[in-house]
């Protein structure tokens, strides 16, 4: 089946909210299509040689170490950086009838297409007046420099997918039937309010959000296919609250391949930070969680102190372990933990206990299941000393609140996220939306996820301004820092750093009141 004849099939399971049409990017002539490559990647479509002298040594580089995007951005507006002005090289703002003054004082008139090549090739400016040394000369063939012109004239115009003048399109992939059917619907429900409480106050700077609902499918493959049809179809700008549990890693090799970023999506398992540049995530996965929990296990202690981590060998575990043993190592260099792996369906609560014993360990970060828990908890509760257990929440799966009392603030839990992060303003804005559009009382959890994933993206809008595309969300969002959602822990974010809350609650389970109490204040920043 053609990609067209997927795509009719599965357009009427696509829900789109919103009245206006989508925009894509403007047809572009097969010279520009070329002209495009060349300004964004710095190689030819025809297979030649381009080239970059750069500096005062003139150093020589292949194009691709310094593409025209790399200065000048998607946009060709060019941003500050380090000290260098990148020139405005907009074709309109080049072609100006009365030329151009520029901030070192030089001046010239109007560029036309001789001139803009000449600039390029000898690094003059219409007037003959050397441009800055920062500005690259390319040696390239007649054919790339006509077809690199070509594009320059419709770059201004070349808008990426989901834009348009008056809308901006954005996707989500969720589960809107089968056993998760529920939580993605309520996700879906939340992401709609929000864009049209956005949109019914007049967009954001005149664009109104609509939304594109793809349906996930049975298997990770299958609702890869729908979203790459639906993208391919439609154009969407970024793909925000999306339901990722469980296709992560697939999911973020597609959405690099065509620079789509991913806001807010609602999975366990955030993606590496450096490489996964344009996925901006909300809460930290299970590994930062596990560096949390070893940080407590050295604070909570005497210096000292010796830490043990438990879990099964193979799958995420052993990332878990290894996140956890280097937290350790990293922050206490003269007293490296211990790792104790068992094989799957090997665990030995007696032999763990005595290890426990005979090591001397104070504190344990144990990373196995709920039942292995319980009969390792029931075999070191008469033993002594009885040492700290630290915990991820997400592999309990019932309250602790009925330990033995020896253990009574002796065991901890990492959380991303609290009911205690919703501030007043966050709450009454919650129950403002969720009585305006009737949403029900359920899957607050995720309901919380899709709002902070939707004021997130929309921040990010704000930031990237009028002039729109897919770089300018991105820095935009990279600006972030402190951002309140009113529902989430604080969000910072950064070129290098892409988890908003990078860090997690601890709590303590208290044994004798049945509940459980925070830490200290709670919050644990991830260093």
């Amino acid at each position: 089946m053609s990609r067209r004849a997927r795509w009719l099939a599965l357009a009427a399971a696509v829900v789109l909210t919103g009245t206006g049409d989508a925009a894509s990017a403007n047809d572009l002539s097969e010279a520009q299509q070329r002209g495009k490559q060349i300004y964004f990647e710095g190689t030819s479509p025809r297979g030649t040689d381009i080239m970059a002298v750069v500096g005062d040594e003139a150093a020589l580089l292949p194009g691709s170490a310094m593409p025209c995007s790399s200065c000048h951005g998607s946009d060709g507006l060019g941003r500050p950086e380090g000290g260098v002005i990148p020139l405005d090289i907009r074709w309109t703002e080049l072609v100006k009838p009365y030329g151009h003054v520029h901030h070192d004082g030089r001046r010239h008139p109007a560029f036309d297409d001789d001139s803009v090549i000449r600039s390029m090739i000898a690094g003059i400016d219409p007037a003959n007046n050397r441009l800055d040394r920062s500005m690259p000369i390319y040696q390239m063939s007649g054919e790339d420099m006509a077809d690199l012109v070509a594009y320059m004239k419709v770059l201004e115009h070349d808008l990426d997918p989901g834009v348009g003048d008056d809308t901006v399109q954005v996707a989500t992939l969720l589960p809107l039937s089968g056993r998760a059917g529920e939580t993605g619907q309520a996700m879906r429900q939340v992401l709609e309010s929000y864009f049209s409480e956005i949109n019914a106050n007049g967009g954001v700077f005149g664009r109104r959000i609509e939304l594109l609902a793809v349906p996930a499918d049975e298997t990770p493959e299958a609702s890869l296919e729908k979203l790459r049809d639906a993208l391919a179809a439609e154009g969407a700008l970024a793909l925000v609250g999306a339901y990722t549990i469980g296709l992560d890693e697939d999911l973020l090799t597609f959405l690099r391949s065509d620079n789509v970023p991913l806001v807010g999506p609602f999975t366990l398992d955030p993606g590496d930070a450096f490489v996964d540049s344009a996925a901006f995530y909300l809460f930290a996965g299970l590994n930062e969680q596990a560096r949390v929990l070893a940080d407590r296990s050295l604070t909570d202690g005497a210096a000292t102190d010796r830490v043990l981590i438990i879990g099964p060998k193979g799958g995420r575990a052993d990332g878990l372990m290894s996140a956890a043993r280097d937290q350790v190592r990293k922050k206490d260099r003269d007293h490296p933990p211990t790792v104790a792996a068992y094989a799957p369906g090997g665990f030995d609560a007696t032999e763990l206990a005595s290890t426990v014993e005979q090591g001397d360990f104070e504190a344990l970060i144990f990373l196995g299941a709920q039942a292995e828990l319980d009969a390792l908890v029931a075999e070191l509760k008469n033993r002594a000393p009885v040492p700290r257990i630290y915990l991820l929440s997400s592999l309990i799966t019932r309250p602790l609140t009925g330990l033995p009392a020896v253990f009574d603030r002796r065991v901890f839990l990492a959380y991303p996220t609290l009911s205690s992060d919703i501030t007043p303003r966050g709450r009454e804005e919650y129950q403002q939306l969720a009585s305006t559009y009737s949403w029900p009382g359920d899957h607050i959890q995720a309901r919380l996820a899709a709002l902070a994933a939707a004021k997130l993206f929309v921040e990010g809008l704000r930031k990237a301004g009028r002039d729109l595309s897919r770089v300018r969300l991105v820095e935009g969002l990279e600006s972030l820092y402190g951002f309140e959602t009113g529902v989430t822990p604080r969000l910072s974010y950064g070129p290098n750093r892409r988890i908003g809350a990078r860090g997690a609650h601890v709590v303590t389970v208290d044994v004798v009141n049945q509940t459980y109490a925070p830490v200290g204040k709670g919050w644990f920043e991830l260093q």
